[in-house]
């Protein structure tokens, strides 16, 4: 994997006072592992309902631009990192509009986050129009070097499941443009139904489509354990590491999912967002907390805890890495 960089950096007309992040633990309580942290953000293509079609709506794309610059510089001010994910409609709408204002330093908005910020920028696609290759043409298209993290992927049914097809160099159905996933992130379900036996912290390397649970050694792509995707899954593996149920050696991971819409339908988003960072300062300054990008926890697992895989479940605590089983038992059906 290429390596990613992790120095919010200070903008020229921004003045924000970034602190640079070096590789590893830092700060750790010894006598509890830490949490390593990573805040995502997705988009979504017009299919969805969710979100308009930026490039027909230029007015909704610079609705949208401006809330998610503003969500970059408060996690960048308050020392946090971020995975900017996003797919085809919001990228080829910049594309179309975006040449950069003061705001971003005359960049456009993706080369602010990544060149300015230090931040993540990875591929996410449903593929019902452009696939993963596509978005990440379309990503390089605008001046940044696309990482290799897939940014979501269907893994539940197996028969739908997405886990296997990654493993290959995708070729772009729009543009002439090849892309091969190096790290998963995002399993989920169709419509994200019935997804809580798939909130697992820790990180491994699932057999196949069939043992998506089950690790195996000679699989190629490692994946990131998102646990529960929001704050109550964060809160929830503070209350287990309080109470030392957390093994010393292991890796725990957790995402906060934050969706763009939900930024820019919520006026008070950012600060909501930043009081919430604030609230866990106590455990951020211990080391408890971690705050990494989804490429820095992947390089963390390699150098600090030996690739050893490691599942932790919302449900049932430990998970044997090479069964895919809690304790024994029989993983609960999906």
């Amino acid at each position: 994997m290429k390596p990613i960089y992790l120095v919010c950096a200070i903008p020229v007309l921004a003045s924000l006072a970034c602190s640079d992040t070096e590789l590893g633990p830092q700060g750790v309580n010894p006598e509890k592992p830490p949490i390593y942290v990573s805040i995502v953000t997705h988009n979504e293509e017009p299919l969805s309902g969710l979100y308009p079609d930026f490039v027909a709506d230029e007015a909704a794309f610079w609705q949208h631009r401006a809330k998610v610059v503003e969500f970059a510089r408060m996690l960048c001010e308050e020392g946090v990192e971020f995975n900017y994910q996003s797919d085809w409609n919001f990228l080829l709408a910049a594309a179309m509009y975006d040449t950069g204002t003061v705001s971003t330093n005359e960049k456009n908005f993706l080369r602010f986050l990544k060149d300015d910020l230090g931040f993540g920028i990875d591929p996410h696609a449903h593929e019902s129009s452009y696939n993963m290759a596509d978005v990440a043409y379309l990503i390089d298209s605008l001046g940044v070097e696309t990482s290799n993290i897939v940014g979501g992927f269907i893994c539940f049914p197996p028969i739908s499941s997405k886990l296997e097809y990654l493993r290959d160099t995708l070729h772009g159905w729009e543009y002439e443009f090849d892309w091969k996933a190096e790290l998963l992130w995002g399993g989920a379900t169709i419509l994200h139904q019935n997804e809580d036996s798939l909130w697992i912290s820790g990180i491994w390397k699932p057999q196949d489509n069939f043992h998506f649970l089950s690790h195996d050694n000679q699989a190629p792509l490692p994946y990131i354990g998102g646990f529960k995707p929001r704050w109550e899954g964060l809160d929830s593996l503070l209350s287990r590491q309080a109470a030392g149920e957390l093994n010393e050696g292991q890796i725990y991971t957790q995402t906060i999912m934050i969706t763009q819409i939900n930024l820019v339908s919520n006026p008070g988003s950012v600060d909501q967002y930043r009081q919430k960072i604030i609230d866990y300062a106590p455990y951020t300054d211990s080391g408890l907390i971690q705050w990494v990008q989804l490429g820095e926890v992947i390089d963390i697992w390699h150098a600090e805890y030996g690739s050893r895989p490691a599942l932790y479940s919302w449900i049932e605590g430990d998970i044997t890495p090479e069964t895919g089983t809690p304790g024994g038992f029989a993983v609960p059906e999906l």
